[in-house]
Order: C-alpha cells, then sequence, then structure tokens
C-alpha cells in the first residue's frame, strides 16, 4: 500500500466503465485502513474474517446505483442494505450473515473519525436500527433477485450450487419437474417462473456467485496480509 494519502473521493463523478479499473484497488486499500485502524482492531476480536461484507457493500452501491462513499445519505444505505443485498447476496447458513451490519457499523465508525464523512453519524444510527432485522431482510424471499432464487432453491434440494456441475444439474430438474408442475398450478416458488430457466439465468447466478467468491478471497488476502505485517 502507498505511503501517499489514501483519496476516499476517488470515484465522485466517475460513471462504472471509468471506476471499473480502481475499484478493486479501492476497496482493498479500504479494508486495510480499516483492518489496521482501532476500529477495525476491535471489530476482529470478535470477528476475525473481515473485509467480505464491506467490499460487497462499496460493489453493490457504486456498480448498481452509482453511490460513493464520502456522498452516501442513509436512503442511499438503506437501498444498498435492504434491496440490493437481499437481492444479490446469496447466504448458504443464517451465520454467514451475522457478521455484516456488525462490519459495517464499524466501518463506518472508522470512516466517520479518518475521513469526517459528513453522514456517517446518520449512517451509524442507521446501522444500529436495522441490526436486529438484517437475518429478516435477508431471508425475505420476496426480495430475491432471479440468480439468488434460483440458487436458493437449488441448494436447499440439495444440490452444490457452488459448482458448475451443480447449477446444471438443478437447471435440468427445475426445467424437467418443477417448471411443468408450477404452471399446471399457475404458481412460483421464490419468484421463479414456471417456464423453463435459461443458461443464461445460470450463468447470471454463476457470475453472481463468483463475485462472492472473489470478494471473500480478496477479503482473507487483506487479512493476510495485515498479519504479515503485525509479525
Amino acid at each position: 500500500m502507498s505511503d501517499r494519502p489514501f483519496n476516499i473521493r476517488q470515484l465522485n463523478g466517475l460513471d462504472y466503465d471509468e471506476a471499473e479499473p480502481l475499484l478493486e484497488d479501492y476497496q482493498n486499500t479500504l479494508i486495510e485502513l480499516f483492518v489496521n485502524s482501532p476500529e477495525g482492531e476491535e471489530y476482529c476480536k470478535t470477528y476475525p474474517d473481515v473485509g467480505f461484507w464491506i467490499s460487497q457493500f462499496i460493489y453493490y452501491g457504486f456498480g448498481y446505483e452509482g453511490f460513493t462513499l464520502p456522498r452516501m445519505k442513509v436512503e442511499d444505505v438503506e437501498t444498498v442494505v435492504e434491496e440490493l443485498f437481499p437481492r444479490k447476496v446469496t447466504l448458504l447458513s443464517p451465520e454467514e450473515g451475522e457478521n455484516a451490519i456488525p462490519e459495517l457499523l464499524a466501518f463506518w465508525q472508522f470512516l466517520k473519525r479518518e475521513f469526517k464523512l459528513r453522514n456517517a453519524t446518520s449512517i451509524i444510527k442507521y446501522l444500529r436500527e436495522i441490526e436486529s432485522e438484517f437475518g429478516d431482510i435477508m431471508d425475505d424471499s420476496s426480495k430475491f433477485g432471479l440468480a439468488k432464487s434460483f440458487f436458493t432453491l437449488g441448494h436447499q434440494a440439495g444440490f452444490d450450487m457452488t459448482t458448475g456441475e451443480g447449477l446444471t444439474q438443478f437447471q435440468e430438474l427445475y426445467n424437467a419437474s418443477i417448471a411443468p408442475m408450477l404452471a399446471s398450478e399457475n404458481s412460483d416458488i421464490f419468484g421463479l417462473p414456471s417456464k423453463p430457466i435459461s443458461d443464461s439465468a445460470v450463468d447470471r447466478s454463476k457470475a453472481s456467485k463468483e463475485k462472492q467468491k472473489k470478494a471473500k478471497n480478496t477479503a482473507a488476502e487483506s487479512r493476510k496480509r495485515n498479519r504479515t505485517k503485525k509479525k
């Protein structure tokens, strides 16, 4: 990481194509700064796996809505936490989401102290208020996107949806058995259609999971670098 002061406003005014070459380094640097901050060190005492939710927050906020951290308002954070997360982020177990709000709370406390972001206080208040509801928000199938719905249903049916083979096997089962049943009953499951799932939908599910996997790997690398520095 460079010794130069980090420019937290470097994404302001950029569209996604302009920002994409900067985004990964932006996320990684902020996670590393957070991990080495008083707020990050305190957070890591309880949750040693750090960085996944920060990277997801930055990615979905900017990538889908154009939100940048310095300009975010409470309603922007609400959009990410209550709309984009439940639509896009798949949890294989409730435990995977337990550290989401604690991590974002500690992160925004860090942003408030280190960068004096103007809306940090109200955002921290909102995150505290939403913490007890977050699990229910993530489990609300009415908020799921198509890719997450497909992934979740396949996982519940016992398929390994983290592999291409598992995705294809469940797609074949869905198209052969589940979709015709839904069509005959004029119903749906998790908002999935009563028509066959296309290969493009499977590809979106795969791409969504790959983004989550990459975010977890990025977070793990940040932790590894931090441990190396402290030795």
